[in-house]
C-alpha cells in the first residue's frame, strides 16, 4: 500500500513538474557598483522559487549582454559543468542587460493534461484552435524554449538599456525604467509583432514570500504593473503557435521572463 502511494505521489510531481514552466535568470545582486562582481544563475521553478537548471539538457544559443553603446557574446563566460552560471562585472554605470535563449525540449502530455496546462498558461488561442479542429481529446506534442532577460543597476546613471529588443522571437519591453519609475507599462512582442490578449503575470518575492499578479495585455499589447522597489520581480508570459508538417512535435512555445530586483 505505501509503495503505491508512493508511486501515485511521484507521478503527480512529474506531472506537476512537466508543468512548471517558469524559467528566469537570477543575479546574486541586481544593484551593483561599476567594476563590483556578481553571479547570475539560471533558475527553473513554480512561484517563482526554483533550482538551477540542469544545463546537460539543452543548448545555449544567445547569451549576450547589453548596455549603452555595447552588445558583447557572453556565451564563453558560462560555466555549464551542471549548471548555467555566470561570474561578471560591469565597468561602467548605468543599466546592463543579459538576454538568454536555448534550443527547443520536448514535452507530450495526455489530452486532460495539456488542455489543463493550455488554460492554466492563458494560451487562448491553442484551446481555440484545438477545439476548432476537433483535437480537444488528443494529446500534446510540444518543442518549447525560453526567453529571458534580467536587468541590472549599476551606480546611479540611468540610460535606455532597459527597453532594448535583443531580438529573441519572443521579446517582453518595459517602457519606463523599473529602476526609476513606481508604475511600468511592458509590451509583449512575439516575432516583432503585437502580442494582444496574451496571459502577462507580475511575479514579486520579497521577504520569503511571492506575490503574482496576471493581467492580459490590451490592443497595444501593453500591460501596466505597479512597481515597489523591494526585493525581486518577474514578468513573465507564454506564446504557443501550432506547427505545420512537423512528425514529432505539433505545437511550439516560447517563454518569456524579464526579471529585476532592489538588493
Amino acid at each position: 500500500m505505501k509503495k503505491s502511494l508512493l508511486k501515485i505521489f511521484i507521478l503527480l510531481t512529474i506531472s506537476t513538474l512537466c508543468m512548471s514552466h517558469e524559467f528566469w535568470l537570477q543575479p546574486k545582486k541586481f544593484n551593483l557598483q561599476p567594476s563590483e562582481k556578481t553571479n547570475v544563475d539560471v533558475f527553473v521553478g513554480e512561484n517563482y522559487k526554483g533550482e538551477k537548471v540542469d544545463a546537460s539538457k539543452f543548448t545555449i544559443s544567445k547569451m549576450t549582454h547589453y548596455a549603452k553603446n555595447i552588445e558583447e557574446d557572453f556565451i564563453s563566460k558560462i560555466s555549464t559543468k551542471d549548471s548555467v552560471s555566470i561570474e561578471t562585472e560591469f565597468p561602467t554605470a548605468g543599466n546592463h542587460l543579459l538576454a538568454f535563449n536555448n534550443t527547443n525540449k520536448f514535452i507530450e502530455l495526455k489530452a486532460d493534461k495539456f488542455n489543463e496546462y493550455l488554460r492554466s498558461e492563458g494560451m487562448d488561442n491553442i484551446v481555440k484552435l484545438r477545439k476548432q479542429q476537433g483535437k480537444e481529446n488528443q494529446g500534446g506534442r510540444e518543442f518549447y524554449q525560453r526567453c529571458v532577460k534580467t536587468l541590472f543597476q549599476v551606480g546611479k546613471t540611468q540610460d535606455d538599456t532597459f527597453s532594448k529588443n535583443t531580438g529573441m522571437r519572443l521579446e517582453i519591453i518595459p517602457l519606463q525604467n523599473p529602476y526609476v519609475e513606481k508604475e511600468v507599462t511592458f509590451k509583449v512582442l512575439f516575432d516583432n509583432q503585437i502580442v494582444t490578449n496574451s496571459l502577462v503575470l507580475a511575479w514579486h518575492h520579497k521577504n520569503g514570500k511571492t506575490i503574482m499578479i496576471n493581467k492580459r495585455s490590451n490592443i497595444n499589447g501593453e500591460v501596466k504593473f505597479a512597481i515597489e522597489n523591494q526585493g525581486r520581480w518577474m514578468i513573465s508570459t507564454v506564446r504557443m503557435i501550432p506547427i505545420i508538417d512537423s512528425p514529432k512535435a505539433d505545437y511550439q512555445s516560447f517563454w518569456g521572463s524579464y526579471t529585476f530586483g532592489f538588493y
